[in-house]
């Protein structure tokens, strides 16, 4: 067979099937579907289209777009929750893939990943709700529209932005030089007056414990002004002991004072039981200084009483003591005491200048100066006797510490890294250019302390050459800082150039080198 018959005989098949009868019987015609509708639809023409109303196809339009978005939308969401696996075999896909992927390929996992995300839009929704449509809660009442925050200390204000510090945090800054164990425990107006101060009065700050609590009262009856007390007690002291002090507060007998004019600041020892330099009597002096509520202070030991009215001499000389304190100097008082205190039972103080003298000519008191003997030191006993106007010390030693009213924002606050030093209360503020001025007619009388002194002679020997060199590092702080200021032979540091020119001189040697 040729390749032409092969391609005839390949291609009658093909004509044969294309051959079909045109005319078809009924029961040669396919039946119609289940599914197809058995009716035929004319197909509409040109015209209908065309006739179709504006708002239906705007509405078929927005359907068919909402459809197509959500059948998007539920692909998406069932592609993430049921996620494709591969096509290939096991052992055809090569390496095994790490437990990350076969986590992130995980139903369960997928479906907690989208419930998180609904909680998480959920519940910032209903938190935006209520911030937008709750109500604004209602202020205390004690704080205006116009009412802003101040920082300050001031007791008698409403708010202090400084509340939100804890008092161990406060008191550890405010006494650096200072544990902050042994700070951390004060607690300031422990026990507050409830009489209005003047702001222009003279507060008498003093330092007190449960031993010395009689000689507080004592002070009260004789000062009828405000008064600054620190209280310490141990923290052994229960809450028996604490109450008889608030009795005792609130119930004084003789003129009921403390409980109008005084505070009382309570300091706790620390429970570890610290020796006494953890928190020395200058932090103490310091601390009942600081919560002065007047202008000017004069601190004074509990076992000293006033004599005279300071606050009248204050008063009738307000204009011109007010000078002075403002201007850094201070007014001293003298201190009087009786001769062999040891044996006698009982003491009759003096109120006068006079019946004082009496006394002294008498040989039955005299003047004090700690650290020098009686009727000695630079208060200058002759002068005062005959002295009726203010004059000033000429003699000053740096041991020298009087009972002195000064500035409570001027005067320099005492060196806490003494124990018990008064005089270094007084050292930084003289070098300064400040000066003594002695009342010539007022007085304090001092009677036996009824407490123990705590520091013992060891503490003391320390103490007294801490002094020493705490001296000459003042001589040379302020002199440096007057002559910084271009005052160094202004009068201002006339009492440096006197006291200090030694110290000055020698400073450095052996330290600096000799100029080339």
């Amino acid at each position: 067979m040729t390749k032409t018959e092969q391609h005839q005989d390949f291609q009658q098949p093909q004509q044969r099937q294309h051959k079909r009868s045109p005319l078809v019987t009924k029961t040669h015609q396919r039946k119609p579907s289940i599914t197809s509708a058995s009716t035929h639809h004319r197909i509409p023409d040109k015209s209908t289209q065309a006739s179709t109303s504006l708002a239906s196809l705007s509405s078929f339009t927005m359907s068919r777009s909402w459809q197509k978005y959500t059948s998007r939308l539920s692909l998406q969401l069932d592609a993430f929750l049921n996620p494709s696996g591969p096509l290939l075999p096991h052992e055809q896909q090569g390496a095994s893939k790490s437990w990350v992927a076969k986590l992130t390929r995980s139903r369960l996992a997928r479906l907690l990943l989208l419930f998180y995300a609904m909680f998480s839009v959920m519940l910032s929704f209903s938190q935006l709700w209520g911030w937008y449509f709750s109500s604004t809660p209602p202020l205390d009442p004690r704080f205006g529209v116009a009412w802003q925050p101040a920082r300050t200390y001031d007791s008698d204000q409403s708010y202090s932005v400084m509340d939100n510090m804890t008092t161990g945090l406060k008191m550890s800054k405010l006494f650096s030089k200072s544990h902050y164990d042994a700070v951390r425990m004060t607690e300031p107006y422990w026990l507050k007056g409830s009489e209005a101060i003047d702001p222009r009065d003279v507060t008498l700050t003093t330092a007190v414990t449960l031993d010395t609590w009689a000689e507080l009262e004592r002070i009260a009856e004789r000062w009828q002004g405000p008064i600054s007390a620190t209280l310490h007690i141990d923290h052994q002291v229960g809450r028996d002991q604490l109450q008889r002090i608030r009795d005792a507060y609130t119930t004084t007998s003789r003129v009921n004072n403390l409980k109008l004019r005084a505070d009382i600041h309570l300091v706790r020892s620390a429970e570890s039981n610290p020796p006494t330099v953890l928190l020395s009597r200058n932090v103490e002096r310091n601390v009942a200084r600081l919560f002065a509520r007047t202008e000017f202070v004069c601190e004074m030991p509990s076992n000293l009483v006033p004599a005279t009215d300071l606050r009248r001499t204050f008063d009738a000389n307000r204009n011109i003591f007010e000078t002075l304190l403002r201007e850094g100097d201070m007014l001293v008082v003298p201190i009087f005491g009786f001769n062999h205190q040891d044996e006698r039972e009982a003491f009759t103080i003096p109120y006068h200048k006079e019946r004082l003298l009496e006394s002294i000519n008498k040989n039955e008191m005299g003047l004090v100066d700690p650290h020098w003997e009686i009727n000695q030191g630079p208060t200058d006993l002759d002068r005062w006797r005959e002295s009726t106007s203010l004059y000033a010390v000429e003699h000053y030693h740096y041991d020298y510490e009087p009972i002195v009213i000064a500035s409570k924002t001027v005067q320099p606050w005492c060196a806490e890294r003494f124990l018990d030093r008064r005089s270094a209360c007084l050292l930084s503020n003289y070098l300064a250019g400040g000066e003594f001025w002695v009342l010539p007619d007022d007085f304090v009388v001092q009677l036996p302390a009824s407490g123990e002194s705590q520091l013992s002679d060891f503490e003391r020997v320390i103490e007294n050459r801490v002094y020493a060199k705490f001296y000459w590092e003042q001589c040379v702080h302020h002199a440096r800082q007057l002559d910084a200021l271009g005052l160094w032979k202004n009068a201002r540091s006339e009492h440096v150039r006197k006291q200090c020119s030694r110290v000055i001189q020698n400073w450095g040697k052996g330290l600096i080198g000799k100029p080339e």
